[in-house]
């Protein structure tokens, strides 16, 4: 016991000694007291060899980790893997990989922030811009990113509460709706996103929060990556006010031109792609609710969209239950309507990873000519 005893304090010693040469004679003199053995000294020098390799990897690992995580680079990741049941398609149960985001953002200085997203399953190159702030009323940012159009569109995939985009958001914002316009530009899921140009900021500080939330800017109005088709630019602002904490009302508009071809026409050619919109949203710590109307304005078709969300958390963080009701009339003139009722749960089992359910019921009108349907989704999301 005591020999085991001696072994080890002098394991310790030896591996907080500063100098090579004082560790080979310290060990020196415990063998010639006959403390330790050669052979028992020989197995130290190696085991302290091993212990300062391993110590300067993990400093290396540290090194590194800090720099994808500083200030000035911070490196990120998400994906979600998707079942889907539904009862009126050929194919009624399909398992895919829906989407994985790689993204890279931080800043070169306290004046200036810059960011990139790509997305892997169908590869294009979402975001890729700069942001110069001057103080917290007035940022510029030129690129492409999420434009400043409702609420639900400034989420992304990871943060959205439900598996999927409202019908509303997905036909009339830029998404990948059958209905929406801008698809049908560049055949692309464009989550929103689009080249241009945008001021933002806050404004009216109050005792917890600013009352004014805007951001305003031109676009080239053709989404992700994709050339322009016309000689005009589009116009994209919102305007939130916030009179309490958690509290936001407010709206905005979308107005410009989309290049398509449209049913009846003969040729490819410009057509009005405008939009306006009311938004509101509360969140306290275990309570969250959306809701947000659009009118659209697609080549003279009027088409109108409104949804409302609720969300509660059972366990805060954890699991959360919500429902929603979404909406969508593709054609006003005759009322080409359907309205999706959704209810759902969250699990988080770590902080961005979780498992989503949602249970979706569609009812048709008779002019949109589609039968009722049920679907079940289910969704595990990865992020680091």
């Amino acid at each position: 016991m005591m020999r085991t005893l001696f072994v080890l304090f002098a394991f310790s010693l030896l591996i907080g000694t500063i100098s090579a040469q004082n560790s080979d004679e310290l060990l020196k003199k415990l063998v010639e007291k006959n403390i330790l053995t050669q052979s028992e000294a020989n197995e130290l020098k190696s085991s302290a060899k091993e212990e300062k390799k391993s110590s300067a990897a993990g400093q290396t690992v540290g090194k590194v980790r800090d720099f994808f995580n500083s200030p000035y680079f911070q490196l990120s990741g998400n994906g979600q893997l998707m079942y889907q049941y539904t009862d009126v398609n050929r194919i009624h149960h399909n398992f895919r990989a829906k989407n994985l985001f790689l993204i890279a953002n931080g800043k070169l200085n306290d004046s200036f922030r810059y960011g990139f997203n790509i997305e892997l399953v169908n590869p294009s190159v979402q975001e890729f811009w700069g942001e110069w702030t001057a103080a917290k009323e007035f940022n510029l940012k030129v690129g492409q990113f999420k434009s400043p159009f409702t609420m639900e569109n400034q989420l992304v995939p990871a943060t959205l509460e439900t598996v999927s985009y409202s019908r509303t958001i997905s036909n009339l914002v830029g998404y990948a709706g059958e209905d929406d316009v801008m698809r049908s530009q560049n055949g692309k899921n464009n989550f929103g996103r689009d080249a241009g140009i945008m001021a933002s900021g806050e404004l009216i500080p109050m005792a917890t929060h600013n009352f004014i939330q805007y951001s305003a800017g031109m676009f080239q109005g053709t989404g992700v990556t994709t050339n322009e088709t016309n000689n005009g630019k589009d116009f994209a602002g919102m305007l939130l006010l916030q009179p309490v904490k958690g509290l936001r009302i407010g709206g905005g508009a979308y107005l410009g031109q989309a290049t398509y071809l449209k049913a009846g026409d003969e040729e490819i050619s410009d057509h009005v792609r405008d939009r306006w919109y009311l938004s509101a949203n509360y969140k306290s710590d275990r309570f969250y609710a959306r809701s947000e109307w659009i009118h659209g304005n697609d080549g003279g078709i009027d088409k109108e969209g409104i949804y409302g969300l609720g969300l509660f958390y059972i366990i805060p963080q954890k699991l959360n239950v919500l429902g929603k009701v979404d909406y969508y009339n593709r054609n006003k003139d005759i009322n080409s309507e359907v309205i999706d009722y959704t209810v759902g749960l969250n699990y988080y089992f770590y902080p961005m990873c979780r498992v989503q359910l949602n249970y979706i019921y569609s009812d048709y009108s008779k002019k949109w000519d589609a039968p009722n349907s049920n679907m079940v989704f289910a969704q595990l999301q990865i992020a680091f």
